[in-house]
This record gives C-alpha cells, structure tokens and sequence, in this order.
C-alpha cells in the first residue's frame, strides 16, 4: 500500500502496457512493476488533488464566515436601532432586509430538523446505532464527500492516466487527499478551535465542529480504502504482481499499519464505544494518533516526501492548541504569577441537591481570585477537575453565573449519573464537601446569537440544561437594567421560560437566580414568564386534574405510572433545613406533565412582534422535538414568505 507510482516505461509519451512482458521472468515482471511504481507524475497529480481540497476547504470556510458576519451586522443593527426608539426594530426595514430574512428562513427549515430516533415519545436515550446528525450537519457532511468523490475520480484538465498506470494513478490521488485530510481532523478537533473563529463561530466553537472532525476521518479512510484496494486491484491484472510487491517493498506493511490504526480510531469514535468510558477513550484515542503518524511517516515514499508536509502541519496544530490551552490553563489556576506570589485560582464548595431517593444534582461553586479569569459569554462551559475525585478527569460544565453575578464566582449543576458526576454528588452529601482543590480549563462555547437581539427569546430546558437557560437569562438582566438605567432600551420586549424536570423540588436549585433575573427583567420593562413542567412528582400529578393527566398521558397515581413512559416516585421524599417553597418565585407556574410544543411555541410566536430566538439545552429526546416543531411552524405559518409570520432563530445547546 504506497504512495509510489507512474511511469510510462521510461521517458515515453505513450500510455505503459503490458506487450512484450513475459511474466514468468522475475527480472522482466519486477522492471515492470517499477514502471507501474513509478510516480514521477503520480506524484504530481495527487499533490494537485490535494491543493484543490484544501480550496474548497477556504472557499466553505469563507462562505460560512460572510453568512455568520452578516448575521451579526443584523443584530448589531437592531441593537442600534431599539436604542434610538425604532418602532420595530426586529423586522426587515428594507427590501434587501426582507430577501435576506426569506432567505435565512428557507434554510433554517431545510437544516434544523433532526430526525435521530429515541425509545418512547421522551427516552432520553437514542438507540446505540443510530444518533443521526442534524440536516444542517448531514448537508455539509454530504457536501464534503461528494467534494472528496469528485476530486478522486474526476481529474482536472489532463489528469486522466491511461494504460497499466491508470490504477495505480487513482490509487495515489487517494492517498494524496488522505494525507491532506489531517490537518482538517486536528483543526476541527481543538479546543481553541482556529475553523471556528475563521467562520466566526468563536474560538470555542469545537463541540460543535465535532461531528464534523469524526466525519473528516471517516472521509480519510474511505480515500485509505480505496488507495489499499484499487491498487490491489491493480496490482491482480498482471500474474504475480502483487506478491512480488509485498515481497520486495517496504510500502505495503507500514500502509497497513497505518490503515489498520486509522480503522481503529475510526471504530472507537462510534458513541456506544466512545460513551462506555470517556476517559479512556481520550487517551487511547491519543496514543493510537501518534502510532498513526508515525507508521505513515514510515509508509511515504522518499520519491514524495515533500507530501509529508500534510503530517508536520497537523502535528504544530496539535502542538499549538495544546500549548494555548497549557497556557490559558495555568493563567486561569494561579500557576502563572509573573513576579506576583502565585495563589491556586479555584476553592470549591459543593452541595448536594436532591430531588428524590438517591437522586440529584450537586451544585459547585468555586471561587475565582485570579485577575485572568474575569469574564465569560452566558453559556459557556468550562472542562472541571476536583482532583479529590478524580485526579486525571475533567467534565464539561456548563456556568450558570455571570461575571457579575455571584460575586464573580463560577456556578455548576452537575446532574448525579455514574463515574465523576456520582463520586462528587456523594461526596457532597458527606461533611468534606468544602474549600476543595478545583481546576478549570476553559471557558468555551457561548456560540449562541445575541438573545438580547430579537423581539422575543423563549428559552427551554431539560434537567440541567437549566444552567444554560440560567447563564443567559442572568445576562439578558442585567443588560436590560443597564439599558433601562441609562434611558435606553433593549429590542427584546419578551422573554419565556419552559423547563422540564422529573421532580418539583428541582425548583428550589435554582430559586434564587430566577427570581433576581425575573425581577431584573420586570422593572426594565421586558415581559417574564416561567413555566415549569414536572413529570414524575407523585404528589404534584396526584393534585392534577383529570383533564391534565389525560391531556399528558402520565399519571402517577397510587397504582403507579399511568404508562411505561412514566417515571414516578416511589415512597416520601423526608424535608431538609434547606428545603425551600418553590411558590415563593413569583410568576413560576407548575404543571404536571411533559410540555406540548407546538401550542406553547404557537403561542409565543402569535404574540411575537419580530424574530424570535429561541435556546434549548437538554437531553437528545428534547432537543430532537424542539426542532421538529420550529420547522414545522415555521413552514405552516410560512416565516417571512409574505404573510407577516416572523422569523425563528433556533440555538441547541447539546449536553448529549
């Protein structure tokens, strides 16, 4: 399996055929087999595939970039236009406004539906082979291997070589565009991710891009695929051929090396391996890239070498992002003074938050003196380590607080499900639960639009995914009164709150926060509403009406849960000093039972005066419901098609 190849029997213009070759002369087959090695044009016609991939690369890049530019231009105008008492600040103004606002509208529709199956009408759990990506994603995932498809079998210009080399020259183009995969792989996995920025999505856009990095290495072996085979099968035309090659070069055990280990990364990326042990995935996904690198650099020809350039780029990438992050890492912990005595940055304070029988989140506040760690967008995350229960793991944290709220401390709710997040909720219930060691890599994220941009943000959440919904509803607060103090207003006249939770008591998590910002908001004007969906509260769905329990199909009566789908508690729930009444948040309505959608979405949209955003963070099962009804209300109301129906910007926040 090499790289090698090209040749027409010399300096012969004429295609390289087989006439005359007596193959049962070992000399006579093996000088034929150079010739058909012989990659002094091969060679060419691969490096020109590969620099055209990386064409279409810039131009997509590019592209991306001017739609995520002119979306912000939009919403810096509409920020400019509300503080000079615009009437409507959130609807097209002009005809070109108008065609760009259709325009928006027709893609959001053909790329937000998500159509990844979940056991039952809310399984929290796709099935372990088949979590499909968002039409958005899958578009540009088509895109991209139709891109690689033409480039392998579709030559530019003159690129089509005839006669016995005509194998082995797809064979090299394949191999060319897999080496220039690499460092597409490495820049769409970073953390400080340089795509990204490049297409202003933010520097820490990776979560996102992620998928994306895992289907670039699927591309890369798919082009492995067909270097290994279609040279095989070239090699099989002439008797003999292929033997003498494994016997004779050094190529084909080191590319198979190499496919084998790029096969591996690719199989251990496929989620119910990947989720069985994140952690360990991690390190063997590392150690198995660096065996990677190195049995390629082994398998490149020395005729080529100059195509090792595709392996020394993705190596400084890699070098690069991990040195931002050593760096960012040590400023944000308190291990970079210069010159000033270094304090560790993060002491934290845990408390165990429980909702039923062994069941619960832990809420984590640790405490940020360092000057370098001062500011954060709503939303972001960061990757927490508390080395008393774990000293090598880190887990993705979405902030609930904002710089300015909480003294400036960094707040988490970490759901209690197995490994690290059970170890802390544990550890919490028990007296050593203060002053811990914390570490933060981070932040990153907050990919989201200006919330505060848009006439109306209905924001949504499942369980935890509250702390994001949190971190921009705190946001949005505090902005609003700025504005409101300084005579000035922002355009968001509107903001509604759905989340959904197993158990009443969750209320009084986050207590606090929803009422400073409700209150915040009020007083500047801007209409709150907050709506609580509870789905396994025993208690509160007993209390419901029947019209209620009928209407959700989840009753949890004394004869247990109405419908398999149900998850009621079992037993009583003891109190706790700091047990709180959740009707003490004001304007917080209760109800038993999972949201409908589509009635609530229609009626925030009916009463919405220009473009919504709405954010929703929460498990797979929510935010594939989620995006099935803004598609399907923005296609029946016919967004911005000329029936005064107002855009809808959607953002998912996936925790999943």
């Amino acid at each position: 399996m090499d790289m090698d190849g090209m040749g027409s029997g010399g300096d012969s213009s004429m295609p390289l055929n087989a006439s005359g070759v007596d193959f049962s002369n070992a000399t006579q087959a093996f000088n034929f087999l150079q010739d058909i090695l012989d990659d002094s044009t091969l060679q060419i016609d691969g490096n020109h595939a590969a620099t055209h991939f990386w064409y279409g690369v810039v131009v997509a890049v590019g592209l991306t970039a001017v739609c995520n530019f002119v979306s912000a231009v939009g919403q810096r105008q509409r920020l400019r236009a509300s503080r000079v008492n615009h009437p409507a600040p959130c609807r097209p103004s002009n005809p070109v406004a108008q065609a760009v606002a259709t325009t928006t509208a027709i893609l959001r529709e053909a790329t937000y539906l998500q159509l990844t199956p979940t056991s039952g009408r809310w399984g929290r759990h796709a099935p372990w082979w088949c979590k499909i990506p968002p039409f958005g994603s899958l578009f540009v995932i088509l895109g991209y291997l139709t891109f690689i498809l033409v480039l392998q079998f579709i030559p530019a210009g003159d690129g089509s070589i005839s006669g016995a080399q005509h194998d082995q020259a797809l064979s090299v183009r394949a191999a060319w565009l897999a080496v220039a995969q690499m460092p597409l792989v490495v820049l769409l996995a970073g953390k400080n991710n340089l795509i990204g920025l490049a297409a202003g999505m933010g520097p820490g856009a990776y979560a996102r891009l992620n998928v994306l990095h895992r289907w670039t290495a699927r591309g890369m072996l798919l082009l492995a695929t067909f270097h290994f085979g279609i040279e095989s099968v070239g090699w099989n035309k002439y008797e003999g051929l292929e033997v003498m090659e494994w016997q004779t070069d050094s190529c084909p055990p080191t590319g198979i090396a190499a496919y084998a280990l790029l096969l591996w990364m690719n199989l251990t990326t496929l989620a119910p391996l990947r989720h069985l042990s994140y952690e360990l995935f991690v390190v063997q996904h590392l150690v198995t890239f660096f065996g990677f690198v190195i049995a390629l650099m082994m398998h490149l020809p020395s005729t080529a070498l100059y195509s090792r350039v595709y392996v020394y780029i993705p190596i400084g990438l890699y070098v690069l992002d991990r040195g931002i992050r050593s760096v960012r890492f040590a400023l944000h912990n308190g291990a970079l003074s210069f010159g000033r005595k270094s304090k560790h940055t993060g002491r934290a304070t845990l408390e165990a938050l429980e909702d039923s029988a062994n069941s619960g989140a832990t809420r984590i506040r640790v405490a940020t003196t360092n000057r370098h760690l001062t500011s954060w967008k709503p939303g972001s995350h960061v990757l927490l380590g508390l080395p008393r229960y774990g000293v090598a793991q880190s887990h993705p944290a979405t902030i609930l607080s904002t710089p300015t709220s909480h003294g400036g401390d960094l707040v988490f709710l970490l759901r209690a499900h197995g490994g690290f997040t059970r170890k802390v909720f544990e550890g919490a219930k028990s007296a050593q639960s203060a002053d811990l060691v914390a570490f933060v890599d981070g932040p990153y994220g907050a990919t989201q639009a200006d919330f505060a941009a848009f006439d109306t943000t209905l924001l949504v959440a499942g369980g935890t995914g509250i702390t994001f919904v949190l971190s921009n509803l705190l946001s949005l607060a505090e902005r609003a009164s700025a504005a409101a103090a300084s005579d000035k207003r922002l355009p968001l006249r509107s903001v509604r709150v759905l989340w959904a939770v197993k158990n009443r008591r969750a209320l009084t998590w986050v207590d606090t926060e929803l009422r400073s910002a409700t209150d915040q908001l009020r007083a500047a004007g801007i209409e709150v509403q907050t709506t609580v969906f509870v789905t396994c509260d025993s208690v509160l769905t007993e209390e419901a009406t029947a019209v209620t329990s009928a209407k959700t199909g989840c009753c949890c009566g004394p004869d247990g849960p109405s419908t398999k789908e149900c998850c009621c508690e079992t037993g009583v729930i003891s109190g706790s000093g700091s047990e709180k009444n959740e009707a003490d948040v004001q304007s917080v309505q209760l109800q038993a039972g999972r949201p409908e959608f589509k009635a609530l979405f229609s009626e925030v949209l009916h009463a919405a005066d220009g473009e919504t955003a709405i954010g929703v963070c929460g498990p797979l099962s929510l935010t594939t419901s989620v995006r099935s009804v803004v598609v399907q209300i923005s296609d029946e109301r016919a967004v911005h098609k000329g029936t005064g129906a107002q855009g809808i910007y959607l953002h998912v926040e996936a925790f999943h």
